[in-house]
C-alpha cells in the first residue's frame, strides 16, 4: 500500500503556513493572532480553497487558529474521491 500524500494544493498551503511561523519565530510577524487576522491570511485561505477544488476536492473546510506557543495552526477537511481527509496541523520547525 502506498503512503498517503495530501493534494499538492494542501502541501503548498502547509508550506506557506510554515513560512509564516518562521516569520513569527524571527520576529518579522509580531504574533499568530496578528497573522491570522490579517487580510493576507483570508486571501491565502481563499486561494488554496480554490486550488484544492481545482485538484478535485469537495466539501473543503480550511481555518486557522492560534496554536499553543503562539504559532499559526490549521484545521482542515476535504473529500477527495469519496475519501474524507481531516486534521489539524501546526507547520513549524521543531526544536
Amino acid at each position: 500500500m502506498a503512503a498517503f500524500q495530501h493534494l499538492d494544493g494542501m502541501m503548498a498551503l502547509m508550506s506557506e503556513l510554515y513560512e509564516i511561523n518562521e516569520r513569527i519565530l524571527t520576529g518579522d510577524i509580531i504574533s499568530a493572532k496578528a497573522a491570522i487576522k490579517s487580510p493576507r491570511m483570508k486571501k491565502l485561505l481563499d486561494h488554496y480553497h480554490e486550488a484544492l477544488s481545482e485538484d478535485g476536492a469537495v466539501e473543503i473546510y480550511l481555518d486557522t487558529y492560534e496554536a499553543a506557543g503562539s504559532w499559526v495552526g490549521l484545521t482542515y477537511s476535504y473529500t477527495y474521491h469519496e475519501c474524507e481527509i481531516s486534521g489539524s496541523v501546526t507547520p513549524r520547525r521543531h526544536g
